[in-house]
């Protein structure tokens, strides 16, 4: 007997912004039979792209960078995998485009102070940008091995402390990463100093 399957709108909603199955999955519990139904029912296309892949012309060089950084840092295919949400084939397929060495001949991760300097941007005006990998909106720091949240690692670096709660900058501008702009819980009088969130 057939399975049948009922399209839901909270499907096609995340199929219409992009999402692969995988993250459609993921986010709403469903499987691949219902979200193929629903692609389609509601006649959304497969997104194509030019090397055969699930990336989309518009999101490929996006990802494409992220790779790289992430590739350059020493991060292994599996720590890319988890922060792009790419498979190791994927990733595997960019380094060779790009002409990154195989992982066995990449050179040892950069260290927590290296790829602070290979990704933090300072700018004249005193703020510093992140030009390294992200998960979202989160800036990511792969170093000795690890994956970090950067702006805690900043945070941290600067106010020598690890931080209480959520990191925000407090210099009218979101994404600086400059350890002076940057403010935890504590810093902001949400939290007594000393609790844990």
């Amino acid at each position: 007997m057939t399975q049948r399957y009922i399209p839901r709108e909270d499907v096609a909603e995340l199929l219409r912004a992009g999402a692969t199955y995988r993250q459609v999955r993921e986010a709403l519990g469903v499987g691949s039979g219902l979200i193929a139904a629903t692609r389609r029912a509601y006649d959304i296309p497969v997104p194509k792209s030019n090397t055969g892949g699930r990336l989309t012309p518009e999101e490929r060089p996006v990802i494409v960078a992220r790779v790289e950084a992430m590739l350059l840092s020493g991060a292994t295919y599996e720590q890319v995998n988890q922060v792009v949400g790419i498979s190791n084939p994927t990733v595997m397929r960019i380094r060779e485009e790009l002409g990154i060495p195989p992982a066995s001949h990449v050179p040892p991760a950069l260290t927590v102070d290296e790829a602070l300097e290979r990704h933090l941007r300072p700018a004249e005006d005193g703020h510093a940008r992140w030009g390294g990998p992200m998960a979202g909106r989160m800036p990511m720091l792969c170093a000795e091995g690890r994956q970090m949240n950067a702006r805690h690692v900043v945070f941290e670096q600067h106010h020598s402390r690890p931080p209480t709660g959520r990191v925000f900058s407090n210099c009218g501008e979101t994404t600086c990463m400059t350890g002076a702009h940057l403010t935890d819980a504590v810093i902001r009088g949400t939290v007594p100093a000393g609790s844990s969130s």
